[in-house]
């Protein structure tokens, strides 16, 4: 390929690439000193793998422009093994129009619409022209922006299955807002072959699992705002049966999510409205539920073999209905099954009978994360709970429930029958074996100083000899009470508290 192609993304030098290579650019403005050539024969020495390797973090429009730093770098941008595809980034008409669009759309009868169609697919087809011009094996790509509706960028994914045997592959659509193409149906993209394993999909409808066959390798799969058939997540799972990480974030058109799955190591559900959950995975390690809503009673899961759990719910007070926070807030229940507070299934993990739902307590977890209201006595006797039951728990990371209205009312209905006044609770508490053997490192977010919430701090710092980290993030109006977290005798030696506080003007730290 000529210098003229390369050019054609603009002989000016990035920004980026000043800041990549300033030696470089030093030299290049005349400096012609002994010191100067031998540091630049420094950079230029480098061995072409890992010079191709740091060229690789670009922006495709940026890679190309190395060719015109040197002789040496003229074809270095070749060689790259992994490639980033930003279509609405790669010519200028792009950047141009890109930006109305996101802020105030266009129909079919905008003037401008037809030669944005144009500078689009033009950009498209750019891609399959520098695919062609690259030489060597391509590990990963990313192509994000690319226009749902047109061909080109499916045959370029096409190309990178069948002739590089990329790996991992990253892409993004872009719904343009044109009524002649919002309402078509996409193009199937190809089948991923036999060498992919990692897929991200974003934003692209998969109606059928057509092109999921024979994924034999496929290990990763993540799926963010794809609308989904009806049995298609079904399909995905039976096609791929050595997946090990499975993603789904924001996804529509699963209403009852089914999960049998042996080999599955990691699953992330964020984001999803669904009916039905019913999980079994005897090999899962790691298991996220973020802002999930599912009726307590259709939840199903069975995991024995957690070590990482994350559940976190970010509500709005001004956006969600009182309804839809009750659902929420019912993930309080599960928490209670997680921890085995509840007894809904029997040592083997089989649903009794008079139960609807259940989950295997996390007996092998060591790392909790969770949304939690530390001054809601029953939250607090759950995470108690975790303490009793989950011996090995070393790293627990707590965020309170930001403030929205009915809050209060929900918490209340919790009830507390307790024989002595909640803030005795963790006084009353003994030292569970994971406190003393195993915790040592603590991170609260969202912490108000409230009489619950103090007494859990004090319990933590006076009691966990293990401890080596804690850290306090307060809200704002947070009591001035929680200062006197500082001066407490502290169980471990080795333990760093740290407390953000706003009478504070940074966090302060302490370690003895």
């Amino acid at each position: 390929m000529s210098i003229g192609f390369e050019a054609g993304f603009g002989i000016e030098l990035s920004r980026s690439m000043i800041l990549l290579f300033p030696r470089i650019y030093c030299q290049k403005m005349g400096s012609s000193s002994k010191n100067a050539k031998q540091e630049l024969d420094r950079i230029s020495n480098l061995p072409e793998p890992i010079g191709c390797q740091i060229i690789s973090m670009l922006p495709i429009e940026e890679l190309v422009r190395t060719s015109i730093l040197s002789k040496r770098w003229q074809h270095s941008w070749k060689q790259v093994p992994n490639l980033y595809f930003d279509l609405t980034q790669m010519t200028k008409a792009c950047r141009e129009f890109i930006f109305p669009i996101r802020q105030f759309g266009l129909s079919s009868s905008d003037p401008n619409s037809k030669m944005l169609t144009k500078h689009l697919c033009s950009a498209a087809r750019l891609v399959k022209t520098i695919l062609n011009c690259h030489s060597a094996p391509v590990t990963s790509c990313r192509i994000l922006q690319f226009p749902i509706g047109f061909q080109d960028p499916i045959k370029s994914v096409e190309y990178l299955i069948r002739r590089k045997g990329v790996q991992e592959i990253s892409l993004s659509g872009l719904y343009l807002g044109l009524d002649s193409y919002r309402n078509k149906n996409p193009p199937l993209l190809p089948s991923w072959g036999k060498t992919l394993q990692v897929l991200e999909l974003s934003n692209y409808p998969l109606d059928d699992a057509s092109i999921f066959r024979g994924c034999d390798s496929l290990q990763t799969l993540r799926l963010k705002f794809v609308e989904l058939g009806n049995e298609t997540l079904d399909e995905i799972l039976a096609n791929c049966k050595d997946l090990k990480e499975l993603s789904l974030s924001s996804c529509t058109g699963v209403m009852n999510l089914m999960i049998r799955d042996t080999n599955l190591k990691i699953l992330e559900l964020r984001k999803l409205c669904l009916r039905k959950i019913n999980i079994h995975a005897e090999s899962l390690a790691v298991l996220v539920l973020d802002d999930i809503l599912c009726p307590t009673n259709c939840l199903i899961i069975e995991a024995p073999a957690v070590v990482k759990f994350e559940s976190f719910c970010s509500i709005e007070g001004e956006t969600i209905s009182y309804r839809r926070l009750r659902d929420c807030i019912e993930m309080e229940e599960n928490f209670s099954r997680c921890s085995g507070i509840l007894g809904s299934c029997n040592n083997v993990g089989h649903a009794l009978a008079t139960q609807t739902c259940y989950i295997t307590p996390f007996k092998k977890l060591q790392m909790l994360s969770a949304s939690l209201d530390l001054n809601n006595i029953r939250e607090a006797i759950i995470l108690s709970y975790f303490f009793q039951e989950c011996s090995g728990l070393q790293h627990l990371r707590i965020c309170s429930p930001v403030s929205v209205e009915n809050l209060d009312k929900l918490n209340q209905d919790s009830g507390n029958h307790l024989s002595y006044p909640d803030y005795l609770f963790w006084q009353r508490k003994e030292t569970f074996f994971s406190i003393e053997k195993n915790l040592n490192a603590v991170w609260v977010k969202r912490f108000g100083g409230r009489e619950i919430e103090m007494e859990f701090a004090k319990y933590i710092i006076t009691r966990a000899p293990k401890m080596k980290s804690m850290i306090i993030e307060c809200v704002d109006n947070c009591t001035a009470d929680a200062l006197s977290l500082l001066n407490l005798p502290r169980a471990s030696k080795d333990l760093s508290l740290v407390l953000k506080h706003p009478c504070l003007s940074s966090g302060t730290s302490g370690c003895e």
